[in-house]
């Protein structure tokens, strides 16, 4: 069997085609297209979903070999929160609203002053984070931009947007739903009808709730004459890139640990119990009976901003493979005279806005100072939210760790600062799990 799987990133669609036998997957090709985030009025970071779609077409130009013999099957993942309107063929009414977004404080405040932060959260899981839930910006919307909001036929993530480009059915995943702010992630019963009705969110607008990873729909004629695939290909409904990589890392029973290094530094532990907790997210995961434990904060991005102003001397490759080993030698776990508070794009896990800061500074403070505090603060939300899970059920000793900063270096550090844990390095982890996702769920119930 020959699958297409796609992982939707911020800034990046990544294509591969995979080929399934005896249980195991091989990579038979891989291609990795761009698109461009906008930022507008300091905090307004949008997307366009045309431009996204066009990218993955671009890709699958890249793979026509291996692709002119057929595929099997199509499965895919995306990067969430991810708000798109959109009109009754599926088409974008306004850009997709980014996880990186911050447009609306206002919002988040006037949930919290209606319903009350403990029955918000009660009901699923979070509070309402500016970039943490869809709701708030979908209040945004509804306030600034009026006739987008009311001639929008669905609203969803960028999962739904895709899933009907496919397939031309309105789908979202229960991950997906758990980042909306209107689903009942803690009992799993569905789309809130309390948060619709008190914020003024015609429950006809949300999609159709479909596990993850469920072929509910094939590839349409119109939208494989456009891939230049072949029409009536089962397309599997796209998860969160975390809940997908948790299942490509392996994790699939409580207290599984997942860490993905990459522009962000992100934490996912899988649970039993639906605790909350106002330090972390509670989400769905991809598991059914499971939870995730999810926080997240700069990594690559504060490393990379690091890197160009205050290492203007050394290009990539040498502060990469000299500058970060030479610290990995000696780097302390514990909090040296620099502090830093990860926070250089803000916060999706607070109401207020934070930012960046370095504290401890004095005259004999040198760069390396300041990277190593830099390297022990961003992984500060990462040891808190271990904590927090170690106080109410068993954690494995090793955890996964995926994405594009895993290196030697930053391994080393890892270890140092969790020296409790081991780390077991994962390769391709949201791509093989969006396609395990999809066999499983194909060979068990028939969704089609």
């Amino acid at each position: 069997m020959k699958i297409l799987s796609l992982d939707f990133g911020t800034s990046s669609v990544k294509l591969s085609l995979l080929r399934e036998a005896e249980g195991r997957l091989e990579i038979l090709g891989a291609a990795r297209e761009g698109y461009q985030i906008r930022v507008l009025n300091e905090d307004w970071v949008e997307l366009d979903a045309e431009d996204v779609f066009s990218a993955m077409i671009r890709g699958l130009g890249k793979l026509r070999d291996y692709t002119a013999d057929g595929i099997d099957l199509i499965a895919y993942d995306v990067f969430s929160p991810s708000l798109i309107f959109m009109d009754g063929e599926g088409n974008p009414l306004y850009p997709i609203i980014t996880h990186l977004d911050r447009r609306s404080k206002k919002q988040s405040a006037e949930i919290l002053e209606k319903m009350g932060k403990e029955r918000f959260q009660a009901i699923t899981g979070i509070q309402p984070f500016t970039g943490g839930v869809s709701i708030t910006s979908a209040l945004w919307v509804r306030e600034n931009e009026g006739d987008i909001f009311n001639r929008a036929e669905r609203m969803g993530h960028l999962n739904t947007y895709i899933y009907k480009k496919f397939t031309g059915r309105w789908a979202c995943d229960p991950v997906n739903a758990s980042q909306m702010g209107l689903y009942e992630t803690v009992s799993g019963g569905g789309w809130s009808e309390e948060i619709a009705l008190s914020f003024g969110i015609p429950l006809r607008i949300l999609p159709e709730i479909l596990p993850a990873g469920a072929a509910g729909g094939r590839l349409s004629p119109e939208a494989a004459r456009i891939c230049g695939l072949m029409p009536g290909i089962p397309v599997a409904l796209g998860t969160n890139d975390a809940a997908s990589a948790q299942v490509g890392a392996g994790n699939f029973r409580a207290g599984a640990i997942l860490n993905i290094s990459g522009s962000s530094e992100m934490i996912s532990i899988l649970s039993a119990v639906p605790k909350i907790d106002d330090r972390y997210y509670l989400r769905c995961s991809a598991s059914a009976g499971l939870w995730q434990i999810y926080a997240t904060t700069a990594g690559g991005f504060a490393l990379d901003w690091f890197r160009k102003e205050f290492y203007r001397d050394l290009g990539d490759r040498d502060f990469f493979e000299k500058e970060l080993p030479r610290i990995a030698e000696d780097f302390s776990s514990g909090p040296g005279g620099v502090e830093f508070l990860p926070y250089l794009s803000g916060d999706r896990q607070s109401i207020t806005a934070k930012k960046g800061a370095f504290t401890g500074l004095t005259l004999e403070t040198r760069r390396e100072d300041i990277l190593a505090a830099l390297l022990r603060g961003m992984h500060e939300p990462i040891r808190q939210v271990l904590e927090i899970c170690e106080g109410f059920m068993p954690l494995e000793k090793t955890i996964k760790l995926t994405g594009g900063m895993i290196d030697r270096s930053i391994v080393k550090i890892k270890r140092r600062i969790f020296p409790a844990y081991d780390f077991e390095m994962k390769s391709e982890c949201m791509i093989l799990g969006s396609a395990l996702l999809a066999l499983k769920k194909m060979g068990g119930e028939n969704h089609a």
